[in-house]
């Protein structure tokens, strides 16, 4: 057994992203003994005034301030309110997720203890902080210096890992997806004639790209996108246009959801072609890969080629990239897959090769736990 102190905003939950890979990693696992300690101030006094105090004032127009002190202070509130590791004859580690300011006090911690620090770097933070220009220069200076803290950096993607620089014990760990399906070669009996390409996940960063696409493809008569994801930035028009023809799609149950994955031709899985975004793009990855991945359908990589998925798919040949921001590309090379049954073949079998090598949960899972031994205390 491995006991593994957690002290990070980000959780182990079962349905919500991000969480999710704590939760396959950490809950369920016979050889981890978890223990999730509170990163909020619960005592009465000056931290947890001043944390209410800035709570309130990073809601009003004071907020990029308050993101100045917080990059300054970086979760010292936390400190006093972590309970001293219980004694055992038990290998520990100290565990975070490079986001927010609690992973620094999980730094704090693990040096104050004398236990191995053991941190997920998942996303590009110092570009998601919206501080004044004097400290973004801290902003990352810290961040890379909890890499440099931790006895073993998990890095989502090589990208990752390039931009971070040298450690001495750096891996990738890819998005754990959910336990490998059984991949059947026939199609979902779905009465409809059209090569059906869905995405299902986040309308933040992708939301322009998507709806551009759907807006060029929805009189498309072979080629049919779908949706589905939460507050997409169109208009309102536009959105219930979308869902009038069935192509957004609303919240649906694990069953349904599942049920229509089964029914695709392909997975259309975007990065963001935003120059602002470059950075990010090409050092996250998106979990939707290897989940989908799983089903053994042609995989659809629609992003820059130096992004994290596109790179991917071009080093292994398990994917189609399509490096053209115009929509009007992607339909051209939705029409050519769409026509050749052979290529789909090629695809979907590669879709599959991704499932049982990179993107194998129960390999990623042995390497997580490989690796937490080695360093455990």
């Amino acid at each position: 057994m491995i006991r593994v102190i957690l002290i990070s905003y980000v959780r182990p939950y079962p349905d919500i992203a991000g969480q999710v890979v704590l939760y396959r990693h950490l809950v369920n696992e016979p050889e981890i003994d978890l223990q999730v300690l509170e990163t909020e101030p619960t005592r009465l006094g000056f931290n947890k005034l001043a944390r209410w105090i800035l709570g309130r004032l990073g809601r009003t127009w004071c907020r990029r301030f308050v993101r100045d002190v917080l990059s300054v202070w970086l979760g010292r509130w936390i400190d006093a309110e972590l309970p001293e590791p219980e004694d055992t004859d038990m290998p520990t580690v100290v565990m975070t997720v490079a986001q927010e300011d609690a992973c620094y006090a999980a730094m704090r911690y693990a040096q104050s203890h004398d236990l191995p620090l053991v941190t997920f770097f998942h996303d590009w933070s110092p570009d998601a902080v919206d501080v004044h220009l004097p400290f973004r220069g801290r902003v990352e200076e810290t961040f890379r210096s909890l890499y440099q803290a931790s006895a073993l950096a998990l890095c989502v993607s090589p990208g990752m890992r390039e931009r971070l620089g040298e450690h001495r014990n750096a891996m990738v760990l890819w998005p754990i997806p959910a336990s490998a399906n059984s991949v059947e070669d026939s199609k979902v009996d779905t009465n409809d004639t059209s090569f059906r390409i869905l995405y299902a996940g986040s309308l933040g960063y992708y939301g322009k790209m998507l709806g551009d696409a759907m807006e060029v493809l929805k009189d498309h008569p072979d080629i049919r996108l779908e949706v589905r994801g939460r507050k997409p930035p169109w208009s309102q028009s536009f959105e219930k246009e979308m869902t009038d023809r069935g192509l957004l799609l609303p919240y649906a149950s694990r069953d349904e959801f599942e049920t229509w994955l089964q029914s695709a031709d392909a997975f259309l899985i975007p990065q963001s072609f935003d120059e602002n975004q470059r950075g990010l793009m090409q050092t996250n990855f998106p979990s939707k890969l290897p989940e989908v991945s799983q089903l053994g359908k042609p995989l659809i990589l629609w992003g820059p080629s130096d992004a994290s998925g596109p790179r991917w798919a071009s080093e292994t040949g398990q994917g189609l990239v399509v490096d053209d921001q115009n929509p009007e590309g992607l339909v051209h090379r939705l029409e050519q897959l769409g026509s050749d049954k052979d290529e789909q073949k090629r695809l979907a079998d590669a879709a599959k090769a991704a499932a049982a090598g990179d993107f194998n949960p129960q390999h990623i899972q042995e390497d997580f736990i490989m690796w937490l031994r080695k360093i455990a205390v």
